[in-house]
């Protein structure tokens, strides 16, 4: 079975790759240098997805499997580029390259439970599902669910099957993303505090786990036109008490009101960049789940890798590596 591979040198889509060569799989994968993907196992394109240059459909030729897990998480400028327009670029070569080799693709999509908007819910429970409705805010979110769209729209006209994998906040050692890092640290420092409760969730799952997940989207009939949410959540407690017993500390943090916070916060920002924004209290007091119900019943797949335990073996990690 053979591969094309998009992100290849990106957080989730470089792990992914490793494993993909460990299983034997033929990849091709495509990337703006070659120097930054020196395996000799694979097939490289040198080339950008956003350049209306590169030959996809002779990049696709051959191809069984459409692993797409390119994003950009930084320049929103870059967003829709990348995300919208080069999603049509590829779907269209992959009906142009079906009709020269014949095979049917199957797509397989890295997005976002981003696609259902903010977690926060007035500090109640909630629940999200493959069921609910879409609410994408941001432009990261919005483009990622506008591929997502697009993909399963393009899907039911062509010869064209899909999986979409919808991750929580994707944690792992060489993460891009610094805030999880931030939190525990701050935990270790005792300049953490909780806002609201103490009973909010914390809705992580770890970068292996992702992989898993996407391998099994390829090797299993029954992902094919399904989309699947994936998350290993946990209360920020468990987090929180496993830092403090690993650190040798009390976990009694304080516990500050939200309101008058969120107000003090919407002022000062106003003025100076500070570490805590409103979005981040909106994700320090989240009670929003993301149950893996769907993609366990379905390819009995469920997360191995326990957060709390995670964020005591990353923490020592980062404190060997500042030594």
């Amino acid at each position: 079975m053979r591969i094309f591979l998009t992100g290849a040198t990106g957080f989730v889509g470089n792990r992914l790759l490793k494993k993909l060569l460990k299983k034997n799989f033929s990849v091709r994968a495509i990337s703006r240098s070659k120097k930054k993907l020196s395996i000799n196992k694979i097939q490289i394109i040198e080339g950008d997805l956003t350049s209306s240059e590169l030959d996809l459909t002779k990049a696709i030729l051959n191809c069984d499997v459409i692993l797409n897990c390119a994003g950009e998480i930084r320049d929103k400028n870059k967003m829709k580029s990348l995300h919208v327009e080069a999603t049509i670029k590829m779907l269209n070569a992959a009906e142009r390259s079906f009709e020269l080799d014949g095979k049917q693709k199957h797509w397989i999509q890295l997005s976002s439970v981003g696609a259902y908007g903010k977690s926060n819910c007035q500090n109640t429970k909630k629940i999200i599902t493959e069921k609910s409705p879409l609410n994408p805010i941001g432009e990261y979110e919005e483009t990622k669910t506008i591929a997502d769209n697009l993909i399963i729209s393009f899907a039911k006209k062509h010869a064209m099957t899909y999986t979409i994998l919808r991750p929580s906040n994707i944690v792992g050692y060489s993460m891009p993303n610094q805030s999880f890092l931030g939190l525990l640290k701050a935990i270790k420092k005792r300049k953490f505090f909780y806002i609201g409760s103490k009973e909010s969730i914390a809705t992580y799952v770890h970068v292996d786990d992702v992989v898993d997940a996407l391998i099994l989207s390829i090797t299993s009939s029954s992902a094919k036109n399904q989309v699947f949410n994936i998350s290993n959540d946990c209360r920020l407690s468990e987090i929180i008490n496993n830092i403090a017993i690993s650190c040798g500390i009390k976990s009694n943090f304080l516990c500050i009101p939200e309101k008058p916070l969120r107000f003090l916060v919407s002022i000062i920002s106003r003025f100076i960049k500070i570490p805590l924004s409103t979005s981040r209290i909106d994700a320090l007091t989240s009670k929003t789940y993301y149950p893996n119900t769907k993609i366990s019943d379905i390819l009995n797949f469920t997360p191995k890798y326990n957060i709390p335990q995670f964020a005591v073996l990353y923490l020592n990690k980062m404190n060997s590596n500042d030594r």
